[in-house]
């Protein structure tokens, strides 16, 4: 069985010029277009990548201002504090301060930890201890142990883990003051509300049962740094998953065990026995598949298609025809030297190339043997030649009078 667009020919099929030549002009109209969308898509990225660049830049400037002007707002508060004593003015009350915050709390970017958008860098520097972004080693349920701010010192699980800026959420037993603007604070509400702390994963160690190499007596200890190991890739689920050890010790350190997610059920969910009943059986008497299904899914009229039906390629082909028979139809219109010349053209071509005949292969080896006589006479044939015309001119000159010269 023959192919769309080719022919039977000797056992084998055979492409029609016109349909190969009209099919290439479509890939390459098809190839050209995803080089375009390709490179818009590059240039657009390029140019996000640079705006965000720009406005991160400009974020964190301000943020560090921000920080900086209530760090000297806070050293001001404290000399008055310290110089007036009993009279000190009373800041533990439900007014802003120079800083837009109010007492003993500080602001919700600052407390979340709301940094502007990170880059790639600041995110690995981050959780370079723990294997990195690609392949955290931490999870909920780990027990960690801060190392700056004031819950220095303290243990507490992580509850949450954050990946946009590399932060853990601890426990409730870590909260911190963190004041309610105006704009988004109910009338029911207080000014200032507690909210669990919220760490960079930098500022955390892990901390982790092992036994004592002398006493062999458990205890907990912090590891300083963590590493993945036996990374697994699971084709069909497309889910990877990893161990995590600590290097230098060969020892693995399990994961935290979670309780299974529950899921409610509601009355419109679809039961498990209605999933599982089978209501369609392939065959193929008939395609799997409406046509016009396809033509929604893949774009019947897009400029990236590549496959196309037997009536499409028909009719391209048949413009194509129609094309060269246009190419041909220039011949009838032809001027009378354009006539002539192609006639003069095909005499040409009919009578081939020319041959040499016995007479003049006699006469160009006499020239040759006697040019190889006079040579072998120590003369030259070709600078007797030349010398001969040079004499025969210079006769003549001599013998035709000059301008200069009265004529007789």
């Amino acid at each position: 069985m023959a192919f769309p667009g080719y022919v039977e020919h000797i056992g084998r099929p055979t492409p029609l010029y016109g349909v190969t030549c009209a099919m290439d002009k479509i890939m390459r109209r098809v190839r050209m277009a995803e080089r375009k969308v390709a490179r818009r898509t590059k240039k657009l990225e390029t140019q996000a990548s640079k705006f965000e660049r720009v406005q991160h830049r400009g974020q964190m400037v301000q943020s560090q201002q921000r920080a900086g002007r209530q760090l000297g707002i806070a050293i001001k508060h404290r000399h008055e504090d310290w110089e007036l004593g009993p009279i000190a003015p009373r800041r533990d009350v439900s007014r802003i301060d120079e800083s837009g915050n109010y007492w003993g709390s500080i602001h919700p970017e600052q407390a979340q930890l709301d940094l502007p958008s990170m880059t790639d860098e600041q995110r690995e520097a981050r959780c370079a201890w723990a294997g990195g972004s690609k392949y955290l080693c931490l999870a909920v349920g780990d027990r960690v142990v801060v190392l700056d701010g004031p819950y220095k010192g303290k243990i507490s699980p992580i509850t949450q883990i954050h990946k946009e800026n590399m932060t853990v959420t601890l426990g409730e037993d870590m909260l911190y003051n963190q004041s309610i603007p105006d704009s988004f604070r109910p009338k029911d509400m207080d000014y200032v509300e507690p909210a669990p702390a919220r760490m960079p994963i930098s500022s955390v160690r892990l901390v982790h049962p092992l036994p004592d190499p002398k006493t062999d007596v458990i205890r907990d200890v912090i590891v300083r740094e963590l590493r993945p190991a036996g990374i697994l890739h699971d084709r069909p689920t497309r889910r990877v998953t990893w161990g995590r050890i600590i290097p230098g010790e060969n020892v693995k350190v399990p994961w935290p065990k979670s309780p299974p997610k529950r899921h409610p059920e509601y009355e419109i969910d679809t039961k498990r026995a209605d999933v599982e009943e089978r209501t369609f059986v392939p065959t193929l008497l008939r395609p799997p598949m409406p046509q016009t299904i396809l033509d929604e899914l893949r774009g019947r009229y897009s400029k990236f298609r590549t496959r196309h039906e037997p009536e499409y390629i028909a009719k391209i082909a048949a413009q194509e025809a129609e094309k060269q028979a246009r190419k041909k139809s220039v011949d009838s219109m032809l001027l009378p030297v354009q006539e002539l010349n192609r006639k003069l053209r095909q005499e040409r071509r009919a009578r081939g190339q020319p041959e040499l005949t016995q007479e003049m292969l006699v006469k160009i080896g006499e020239v040759i043997a006697k040019n190889k006589a006079l040579r072998a006479a120590g003369q030259n044939p070709m600078v007797d030649s030349v010398q001969k015309a040079v004499e025969q001119l210079s006769v003549e000159d001599k013998a035709t009078p000059s301008e200069d010269q009265p004529k007789a």
